[in-house]
């Protein structure tokens, strides 16, 4: 028998904790009925309440469906239908998310057991400038 590198590993190891099948099916019903703040909401009180065991696979797993809004504002601000899922996308998802978890526990999400949002490299500015600019021209 292998050495764990933590006690919760071990643990999970002996099958003594639950796996996150309930988290994961929570996430997946609201993937099917919910809007994307609603998902990344969830998915926050889930790492910052519920401990799951192996965050970043749900985060993976469940990635796209907490971005689905950023990637439509950005296929309707560079009116390009045919933009992708990005990693700068999900990053943007992943900062929103860690906001979320702050508010909650002022816990980054690093100290949840997820990735680290890049919160400067990828274009994500201030957040007041963000609201202010975040309109349709069109509809003025």
């Amino acid at each position: 028998m292998a050495l764990c590198a933590t006690f919760r590993e071990a643990c999970q190891k002996l099958n003594l904790l639950e796996n996150d099948n309930h988290w994961d099916i929570s996430l997946a019903v609201a993937s099917n009925t919910a809007q994307p703040q609603q998902i990344r909401t969830l998915f926050s009180i889930i790492l910052t309440t519920c401990f799951p065991a192996n965050p970043k696979d749900l985060w993976e797993k469940y990635k796209n469906y907490t971005s689905k809004a950023i990637l439509q504002r950005r296929r309707r601000i560079n009116d390009n239908p045919n933009i992708q899922f990005t990693s700068n996308i999900h990053n943007e998802a992943l900062i929103l998310i860690e906001d979320v978890c702050f508010t909650i526990t002022n816990k980054s999400l690093t100290e949840l057991g997820m990735i680290a949002p890049n919160r400067y490299g990828n274009g994500i500015f201030d957040r007041d400038i963000q609201r202010e600019t975040h309109f349709d021209v069109s509809e003025l």
